[in-house]
């Protein structure tokens, strides 16, 4: 499993740093349990990023296959780090050594978390996964103190740091477990052992790292090996709501707070509290903000913009399109970038999401090789252009939007569509 931790690393440090610590004392008593000796500096933050480092940081050097965080060491040092810690010696006497780094998170967090009293929430699946954890932990807010993983941080080295920065009086943990690969699940949920194991979805993604549609549906199905209450929403529906949300929100979104709602209300059960529903709900949802780039509606001048840019996989780029199609009396626009990771029959993938936007959109724009596989029957959208890079077809977008119109925009985080809206938002 020691490549849990490097797989996805250069993906990693983008969008995951360092974390505070608010439980100093007690992880200090951890990390001195560990090396079965004390130690005579305080740690106030873990970092895998020497550029991110603070004074009094714990900094993990991480060896990838483009970089080599032992060659920042000393300068991590310098910085303020009151220890560094790798797999690689360092003459310095305030870095430590571990024979595999990914013994030590996994030790460190068990030892961690035999402190924690309060109840574990792990969430996987293909899609939705954000943004029902954020929902569920919205909901269970207004009677617990809760704590839950940050923006996407659900991989083998993130789960573990964010875990590492909760407080330990918190009621309830919200974890976020993701995967690219066979073994991934398996091994965060025997780690956490979540009280309540959810599964959103299951479906064709990250094909490349699991190989077949079965391998993910084993894979995302090991988080219930390790649960106490189980919650399959790919093989069961949630309780359906008891509120009709219209108001622009999709039938993904409704799905996601379905699952939510109904998670949320077996852990009030649990603890004696009255459900959520009816005006509960709605007031309790009043402030819950969606994850960026996951589905949420804004206007620009006089047209909207459906921001689902964060990632696409086959049935979440559908699932876009059948929310698309509900809007009337407007021209809908479908920018669509690549999905990536879909291994051999890629090319189908996004062949047959061309033929699915036919009817659901009036203008199809494609940009980068694989999405071009959508134009394969244009002639059927009122216009169909393809693009090679995302400044050209932003230009596009600029001579043609108008009163009235809708745009969605979805594609894989790689496509950096979001880049695309932010400039229209500038422009606009």
């Amino acid at each position: 499993m020691v490549q849990n931790i490097f797989i996805l690393i250069v993906i990693l440090l983008k969008n995951f740093m360092r974390v505070d610590l608010k439980e100093k004392k007690h992880f200090l008593t951890v990390f001195e349990a560990f090396f079965d000796q004390s130690m005579n500096r305080p740690i106030n933050g873990i970092s895998i990023d020497s550029r991110n480092i603070k004074k009094n940081d714990l900094f993990i050097a991480i060896k990838g296959e483009n970089f080599d965080g032992n060659d920042f060491v000393d300068q991590a040092l310098q910085d303020g780090a009151s220890y560094t810690l790798s797999s690689y010696e360092n003459e310095s006497s305030h870095h430590l050594l571990v024979e595999d780094l990914n013994v030590f998170i996994k030790e460190l967090l068990i030892n961690w978390l035999e402190s924690f009293n309060g109840r574990i929430v792990g969430i996987t699946g293909s899609n939705g996964k954000t943004t029902t954890k954020d929902l569920i932990a919205h909901l269970l807010q207004s009677k617990f103190k809760v704590e839950k993983t940050f923006g996407n941080y659900n991989t083998s080295i993130s789960v573990p740091l964010s875990i590492l920065s909760f407080a330990l009086d918190s009621e309830i943990y919200v974890l976020e477990l993701g995967a690219n690969k066979v073994g991934d699940i398996e091994y965060l949920s025997s780690i956490v052992k979540p009280d309540y194991g959810v599964i959103t979805s299951i479906a064709a993604a990250h094909l490349d790292g699991f190989g077949s549609i079965e391998n993910i549906e084993k894979e995302k199905k090991s988080i219930l090996n390790h649960s106490a209450k189980k919650f399959n929403f790919h093989e069961k529906k949630p309780n359906s709501l008891a509120v009709n949300f219209k108001e622009n929100k999709s039938n993904i979104f409704i799905k996601n707070l379905e699952i939510a709602s109904h998670v949320a209300n077996n852990i009030f059960n649990d603890s004696n509290f009255p459900e959520l529903n009816g005006n509960l709900l709605i007031n309790c949802l009043e402030s819950f903000k969606m994850p960026p780039g996951r589905g949420d509606i804004f206007s620009l001048n006089k047209f909207k913009i459906i921001d689902d840019s964060y990632n696409a996989n086959p049935e979440s780029v559908k699932a876009a399109l059948d929310h698309l199609s509900t809007f009337k009396e407007c021209r809908k626009f479908f920018v669509f970038g690549d999905m990536k990771e879909l291994g051999d029959s890629e090319e189908m993938f996004h062949k047959k999401i061309g033929q699915y936007a036919v009817e659901k959109t009036d203008i199809l724009f494609t940009v980068g090789k694989l999405a071009k596989n959508a134009q394969s029957n244009s002639n059927n959208f009122a216009l169909s252009l393809h693009f090679n890079d995302n400044l050209s077809l932003l230009e596009k977008l600029n001579e043609l939007l108008t009163d009235g119109d809708i745009v969605l925009i979805k594609g894989s985080r790689s496509m950096q569509l979001d880049q695309l809206i932010n400039e229209l938002k500038n422009v606009k």
